[in-house]
């Protein structure tokens, strides 16, 4: 392995270049160690001690066997300093080490924007998700809502209905019991009659039963018989209602 001594510096190519980068492959003294890190695009750039590690070698061009130390910018290809009189004649170029420094700094600018617009939509679908969470519990609240005060209409509205029917049905049976009173009342009026018969039947006939079985004969004939009215009834038409008919009278949801 060659030793660091035996190494110039390959940026001011006169000071020892006791420091190699790692990113550029290349040595540098220390005075362009200290420059090289100041620059934006190799602020980050790794060195090692000469002496501690000196690489096998950089790439090289195929044709004239040299290093690659330029960027063809026109053909975007790395080249030696040969190729720039060469088959790259007329082309614009660029020193290698700083197009590859410029290409990890956009690489890395790159990388920090995807992430951080990845840590932005994750923040905003966690957020949407809470969000999405919040709505979904208030609208379960709005239909249990909703229903219980539903279901406290229909109780209001069935006790309505109970009570009117009870009342209804309370003044119906009230004729009904004053014709039962009435009835019966005929129907002792009746009894006493037959009762007095029979014991006039058991008399001797006299001068008076004549006047007596006549006097009976018109209590009998004042014994009314009222004729009977129409029974009332009552029923219930029971409504026909589905569970779809229950779920459009609570309401709808929309998903979006």
């Amino acid at each position: 392995m060659a030793q660091a001594a035996s190494k110039t510096c390959e940026i001011c190519l006169s000071a020892p270049g006791s420091q190699y980068c790692l990113e550029c492959e290349q040595y540098y003294c220390e005075n362009c160690k200290s420059l090289h890190k100041r620059q934006t695009l190799s602020t980050n750039h790794q060195f090692q001690h000469a002496s501690e590690l000196i690489p096998e070698g950089k790439s090289r061009c195929s044709q004239h066997k040299e290093e690659f130390n330029l960027m063809c910018n026109t053909c975007n290809v790395p080249v030696c300093t040969s190729c720039v009189t060469g088959n790259h004649n007329g082309h614009k170029f660029s020193k290698l080490v700083d197009v590859i420094a410029q290409l990890r700094g956009e690489n890395e600018k790159n990388i920090r924007d995807k992430t951080n617009e990845a840590n932005q939509n994750i923040t905003k679908i966690e957020v949407s998700l809470k969000s999405f969470d919040n709505d979904v519990e208030s609208v379960i609240k709005a239909i249990v809502d909703q229903s219980n005060n539903i279901k406290r209409m229909v109780d209001k509205s069935v006790f309505k209905m109970i009570a009117l029917v009870r009342e209804q049905s309370t003044k119906e049976k009230d004729k009904l019991m004053k014709i039962l009173s009435a009835a019966k009342s005929t129907l002792v009026a009746g009894q006493n009659l037959d009762r007095r018969r029979k014991d006039l039947d058991k008399t001797r006939p006299d001068k008076t039963m004549v006047q007596q079985i006549n006097k009976m004969k018109e209590e009998i004939s004042k014994l009314d018989i009222d004729s009977l009215p129409e029974f009332p009834k009552i029923s219930f038409d029971c409504k026909a209602v589905t569970e779809d008919d229950i779920r459009q009278l609570i309401g709808s949801n929309t998903l979006r």
